[in-house]
Formats: structure tokens, C-alpha cells, sequence
């Protein structure tokens, strides 16, 4: 029981450190303006690496979070990250969360509680053999590869923050999968048995790829689309990796299984419903919108940087109808 506990905390303690991390390196494409160049040009910024810093944090106490408890029971409880990810969205961005937000957000609260406690999920095999391996990389290669080739079809920024969304969450359930494997084999032998198995040399891969990802999902896209999808998709491949590649179980059968069946499918209309929000604009200042030539024109962002087609640097611009505008 002590460590479970310790896992739970660890584990929305990761939850907090990933949310606000990923809040702030998204918060850096808005104060940029648009004035970063390539998709490297975030390296510039020091708001960047900070985010990036503790979004690091929140890696080691997920994988400490693994070493006391379950893949499915750390992964689970990973999905609060968009509940905080949420507020602090809106307090960097200067807005209220709203009655609805914190409904749903108290819905998703709810279906963790039900998957942890009454679905009680128990610890399995740290260490599958090789081709069960194999063929795990080969599935997860195969659904990002799909998932890419949609999102670079797809002619709409939202779109493509969702499909890159969803391929980066699969990519971080992979993240947490081998660090369950690493931190088993850090148990065992210490760094010379971590170092000659393959687990870690996978982490590394699947980690870059999955950060990777996930600023694509950030450029593509805003916020309220691009965590919500990687939110709800890791825990979901997680379930899908602990169950058939490392043989974890929930502690319950028969109606039961039901039950948890029907939270999970609520958990991801909770989170769906919540990537229906935006997490950024409050209400728009007189003359912010104009409609030039046909067009909408933004103004100057709170600032100073000059609006495009998406939210200005302050975060302050809605999307409103031409006939709500002013003409120039």
C-alpha cells in the first residue's frame, strides 16, 4: 500500500510538472509573434527552456512514479496533466475557466479516481521477451506513421494539431513503457545492467521522437487542440501496451470490467469536451478585429506583436463573425 501511494504521488506530481511545462513552451509560440524562424527557432528563447527544464522534472517523477506502481496505474493518473494544463493556460493567458471547463475537468477527476481505486490496477512482467518487443516498436511505428501521413494531408492547423496530438501521446505511452523497463533493470544491476539491455537505447529514441512530435502538434495548432489529444491518447496506448506486452491487469472481472469499460469511454468524452475549450482568449478590446479587403485583420497583440489568423501574443484575440467587425 505505502507504494502505491508513493507512485500516486509521484505521479500527479509528474502530471503537474508536464502540464506546466507544456503550457509554457506552447506560451512561447504566442509571444514570439511569429517571429521565430524554422521549427528550431524555439531553442532561442530561455521561456522555451524553461518549460523544457520542467517538463524534464515531470520525466523523472514519472519514472519514479514507475517504479513504485503499474504502468497502467502511473499512465492513468498522467491524464490530470490536462486538468491542470487547463487553469494555468488560462493564467498565463489572463482569463477565467469556465463553468463547463471545470465541470468536465471534475468528470475526468471522478473517472481517475474509478480507474485507480475501485479498478485497483496490478503490476506485471518489467520485462517482455525480445519479440514481444519487436513486435510492439513495429505497432507503435506503423500507427505514428499513419498518423503523420493524415496529419500532412490535412488542410486545416486544426487537424493537424490533433493527428500530431495523438502520434505524440502514443509516442509518450512508448516513453513510459520503456521507462517502466529501465528503471526495473536500474533495480536489479544498477547502471552497468541498464546499460547493456536495450530498454534505455529505445527511451532515447522514443523520447526525441515523442518531444518531437509534440512541438509539431504545438506549431500546428493551439493548445486546446494539441494537449487534450496527447492527453487522452497515452494513457489509452498505455492500457493497450500494459495489457499485452507486460501482462498488468486491473484487479476486477465479469460486470465490473463493465464499469471500468464505460468510465474510459466517459474519461475520453470528459476530455474531448475539454479540447473543445479554448485555453487562451479572453473577451476581445474594441477595434481588435477589423476586416480589410474581405479580410479579417488582427491588431496589435496585448505585447506588441501583430496578430495574424490565430490568437495574438497576448492572447486576448477572439474569432468573431465580418458582420461583428469593424470595416476599414
Amino acid at each position: 500500500m505505502t507504494e502505491t501511494w508513493a507512485a500516486v504521488l509521484l505521479a500527479l506530481a509528474s502530471a503537474l510538472s508536464q502540464a506546466l511545462g507544456t503550457v509554457m513552451r506552447h506560451r512561447t509560440m504566442d509571444r514570439a509573434g511569429g517571429r521565430l524562424e524554422g521549427r528550431f527557432g524555439v531553442l532561442a528563447s530561455r521561456y522555451w527552456w524553461s518549460g523544457m527544464l520542467i517538463s524534464l522534472a515531470g520525466f523523472a517523477f514519472q519514472g519514479l512514479a514507475l517504479a513504485f506502481g503499474s504502468l497502467i496505474l502511473v499512465q492513468t493518473i498522467s491524464v490530470t496533466s490536462l486538468i491542470f494544463a487547463l487553469p494555468l493556460g488560462a493564467w498565463m493567458n489572463h482569463r477565467q475557466v469556465s463553468k463547463t471547463e471545470l465541470f468536465w475537468g471534475h468528470v475526468l477527476t471522478a473517472c481517475v479516481m474509478v480507474l485507480v481505486i475501485f479498478g485497483r490496477p496490478t503490476g506485471g512482467e518489467a520485462h517482455p521477451t525480445f519479440w514481444e518487443w519487436v513486435l510492439a516498436c513495429v505497432g507503435g511505428l506503423v500507427v505514428v506513421g499513419i498518423l503523420l501521413r493524415f496529419a500532412r494531408r490535412r488542410h486545416s492547423n486544426g487537424g493537424r494539431a490533433v493527428l500530431f496530438g495523438v502520434a505524440g501521446g502514443a509516442a509518450f505511452a512508448y516513453v513510459a513503457l520503456f521507462t517502466k523497463g529501465v528503471t526495473q533493470r536500474w533495480h536489479e544491476g544498477g547502471a552497468w545492467e541498464v546499460a547493456t539491455t536495450g530498454e534505455v537505447y529505445a527511451l532515447g529514441v522514443a523520447a526525441v521522437a515523442a518531444l518531437t512530435l509534440q512541438q509539431m502538434s504545438f506549431e500546428a495548432g493551439a493548445v486546446h487542440q494539441a494537449v487534450p489529444a496527447s492527453t487522452v491518447t497515452t494513457p489509452v496506448i498505455s492500457l493497450v501496451l500494459g495489457v499485452l506486452v507486460l501482462g498488468e491487469r486491473f484487479q476486477v472481472d465479469g460486470a465490473h470490467l463493465v464499469l471500468l469499460a464505460a468510465t474510459l469511454a466517459v474519461m475520453a468524452v470528459a476530455t474531448v469536451a475539454l479540447a473543445r475549450k479554448e485555453v487562451g482568449p479572453g473577451p476581445p478590446r474594441a477595434g481588435r478585429v477589423a476586416v480589410v479587403g474581405g479580410r479579417r485583420s488582427a491588431g496589435v497583440g496585448g505585447d506588441g506583436a501583430v496578430g495574424g489568423d490565430g490568437p495574438a501574443a497576448g492572447g486576448d484575440l477572439h474569432d468573431h463573425d465580418d458582420d461583428n467587425a469593424a470595416t476599414a
